[in-house]
C-alpha cells in the first residue's frame, strides 16, 4: 500500500479511509466536507443563509471536528507503514495455534485480525474453517458468504468450495445422528399397555 502522505491527516475520517476502507470513515469525511462548505459559502458567498451567530458557530464546529480528528488519527497511528508485518505476524500465530487445535486462541486472534481488516480473506477463510471444526456450522456459513463476496477470494474459489461441501456433510451427518435408525424408532415407541379385562 505504500507511505500514506501527511496531507491526509488533514482531513478528518481519511486517514481511517485510506487503511481500513470502512463505509463510516468516508460518511465521516463527507459530513465535513458538507460542514466545510456550508461554513464558506455562509460566510464568502451567501451571507444570507445563516445568521452571524450560527455561521461562527459552524466555523467553531468545523475548527472542533478538524482538531480533534487530527489528535485522533495521529494519536491512534493509522499509519500502515509504522507496523508492515502485524498482521502477518497475527495471522501466522494464529495458524500456529490452528495447525496446534489450540481453537480458542486461533480464534481470538483471527478474530482481532477481522476486526482490523475485515477485508482479509486468508483470515476469514481459516475462521470459517475453524469454526466448522468446532461445530458452530451457523457462524461458518457467515464468514463463508461474506468470504465469497470479498475481493481476492478468487484464489481460495476451491477451498471456499471444499469448505461449503464439508459444511453439508457435517450438518447431514449431525442431522443423521440426531434421527434414531428405524429399527431404534421402532424399539423406542411406546407401546399403550393392554386393556386389563376386569
Amino acid at each position: 500500500m505504500g507511505r500514506m502522505p501527511w496531507g491526509v491527516y488533514l482531513w478528518p475520517g481519511l486517514p481511517q479511509l485510506w487503511v481500513y476502507g470502512a463505509w463510516q470513515h468516508l460518511a465521516a469525511s463527507v459530513a465535513f466536507a458538507m460542514l466545510l462548505n456550508l461554513a464558506i459559502l455562509s460566510t464568502f458567498l451567501w451571507s444570507e443563509l445563516l445568521s452571524p451567530g450560527a455561521r461562527n458557530l459552524a466555523w467553531l464546529a468545523v475548527f472542533a471536528v478538524w482538531v480533534f480528528s487530527a489528535l485522533f488519527s495521529l494519536r491512534r497511528g493509522h499509519r500502515p507503514q509504522d507496523e508492515p508485518s502485524t498482521p502477518n505476524d497475527r495471522f501466522r500465530e494464529a495458524q500456529d495455534h490452528y495447525l496446534r487445535g489450540e481453537w480458542f486462541e486461533a480464534e481470538r486472534l483471527l478474530v482481532g485480525q477481522l476486526h482490523h481488516n475485515p477485508r482479509d480473506v486468508d483470515s476469514r477463510l481459516m475462521l470459517a474453517t475453524l469454526l466448522r471444526h468446532r461445530s458452530r456450522f451457523d457462524e461458518a456459513v457467515r464468514h463463508l458468504d461474506r468470504l465469497q463476496r470479498l475481493e481476492g477470494s478468487e484464489k481460495w474459489s476451491l477451498e471456499i468450495q471444499r469448505e461449503w461441501d464439508l459444511l453439508a456433510e457435517n450438518r447431514q451427518s449431525e442431522t443423521d445422528a440426531a434421527e434414531p435408525e428405524p429399527a431404534e424408532a421402532a424399539a423406542r415407541e411406546v407401546v399403550p399397555p393392554a386393556d386389563v379385562a376386569a
